[in-house]
């Protein structure tokens, strides 16, 4: 089943799992898109015992993991080029008799969301559950913007490998999102966009746009500057909104320059993996003396919060316990300071950026990486992580299942980390820089109104 953004496909899951006689499996790819489904299965009453719901490289894990000897498996926490190796033993399990009559006395049916993200090889493992099991797949090729890297590249190739194998059923064709919670004339308008992007034309963005859909048309040596009034003139309510790069490393960069610029008003999102976070913490692990190591976390407390350096006194910024004076501005700041350079221990860290975080003249403008630093901190200070790198890896693990700690209303993002959330307004900055698939899944966002930042009249521009 072909599903465009908005248009019900989770709810036509839960309502064809509730349907069914005997339990389904339901795979997809992140757990946030897990949490998504669960929430729509509760609220339309699916009865718990209906479905098994999982991601595609949990459920493979947790079969190669019970069966270690057919499999020939043993990580239990695959990291980068794993995963695929992890793929190709589940396919080869799967591949087995005993294993099939196992899985076929547990489910009776197969039902996959979010198909366009699967790689080569996870399809690969879908093709084998459909040879004997019903399997039913969901998905949007409009939509397939992941690039896995590697020898797995591109995302599975619809007409190619999909069409040839399932039988497509229809596409749906009711714009649910912007028709009940949102402005329907944005989900007309997009409706006939993702036609004019399917056929391999360009949206003119001068003609027939409705007042939810407003162009921002600037040059780029005003880009800057637009995006910033852009975002500026959607603050003043508690609606959510979304502001947009593309999805390569220099756009997720630009992202957090952004909502510096904006002094914290908006907040940028992190990738899953925390990398700036995780490389933090293992520099502060081998810092070989205290201040050091407190050096290391201004320099990192500045990639969370803006005006750090305008708060602290020079004995400070040089990593020294500090006496306070007349002078001293900001002595609760000082002190949680000179209580770590005393004493380095993970609550003494914590009190730290909490005093930052206090301060008038700081204002946090990457609180995902904030609070992902303070809930590893919380969990160091609770005795669950034996170490710093410890308590890192266990909330690192947590995460992934209860999804990102930040609930700003304002966020900066880019398409890859946003794909499938849904927001009241959407930005899409600097657009002329997004092909195709990445300008659909960005435009889709916003249930009720999309502003569009670029200087080209039709889009995409490549």
């Amino acid at each position: 089943m072909i599903a465009p953004a908005g248009y019900g496909k989770t709810h036509l899951i839960a309502m064809a799992v509730k349907a069914a006689t005997k339990r389904q499996l339901i795979l997809t790819h992140t757990f946030a898109g897990v949490n998504s489904i669960k929430t729509k299965m509760n609220a339309l009453g699916v009865p718990a015992s209906k479905y098994q719901l999982d991601t595609i490289a949990s459920w493979s894990l947790r079969l190669c993991l019970a069966y270690p000897k057919t499999s020939g498996w043993k990580a239990e926490h695959p990291t980068g080029k794993q995963w695929n190796k992890l793929y190709t033993c589940c396919l080869e399990v799967l591949g087995k008799q005993f294993i099939r009559r196992v899985v076929a006395a547990t489910y009776a049916g197969i039902y996959v969301d979010e198909y366009q993200d699967c790689s080569d090889l996870q399809h690969s493992l879908v093709c084998a559950f459909a040879e004997f099991l019903p399997c039913r797949i969901l998905g949007d090729p409009m939509q397939a913007i992941f690039d896995f890297g590697g020898d797995e590249g591109k995302p599975v190739d619809w007409t190619v490998r999909v069409y040839p194998t399932f039988k497509c059923l229809g596409q749906l064709e009711t714009p649910w999102r912007w028709k009940t919670a949102g402005d329907p004339n944005l989900g007309v308008w997009l409706k006939k966009a993702r036609e004019t992007l399917e056929q391999g034309q360009k949206i003119d963005l001068a003609n027939g746009l409705p007042a939810c859909v407003k162009r921002a048309h600037t040059t780029p040596e005003y880009l800057s500057s637009k995006q910033y009034s852009s975002l500026m003139d959607l603050l003043g309510h508690n609606d959510s909104v979304i502001a947009l790069h593309g999805g390569d490393q220099q756009s997720k960069n630009k992202t957090h320059l952004l909502a510096r610029t904006m002094g914290g008003r908006f907040s940028s999102i992190e990738e899953v993996e925390g990398k700036d976070l995780h490389s933090f913490i293992k520099k502060l692990v081998a810092a070989k003396t205290t201040q050091q190591g407190f050096l290391l976390t201004l320099d990192f407390s500045k990639k969370c919060f803006t005006g750090v350096g305008e708060i602290l006194t020079a004995g400070t910024k040089r990593g020294e316990v500090a006496k306070q004076s007349k002078g001293t501005k900001y002595p609760l700041v000082l002190h949680a300071a000179n209580a770590y350079l005393d004493s380095p221990t993970s609550a003494h860290l914590k009190a730290f950026f909490l005093a930052l975080k206090a301060n008038s003249e700081t204002s946090a403008y990457r609180r995902d990486l904030l609070y992902r630093f303070l809930n590893v901190l919380k969990i160091h200070i609770d005795g669950a992580g034996v170490s710093l790198t410890e308590a890192a890896n266990l909330y690192q693990r947590d995460m992934r299942h209860t999804g990102r700690p930040i609930s700003h209303r304002k966020l900066i993002g880019t398409t890859l980390l946003v794909k499938g959330l849904e927001y009241d307004h959407a930005v899409i900055l600097n657009a002329d820089a997004l092909d195709a698939k990445e300008l659909y899944v960005a435009m889709t966002r916003g249930a009720k109104t999309l502003t569009i930042v670029g200087e080209q009249r039709h889009l995409p521009a490549r």
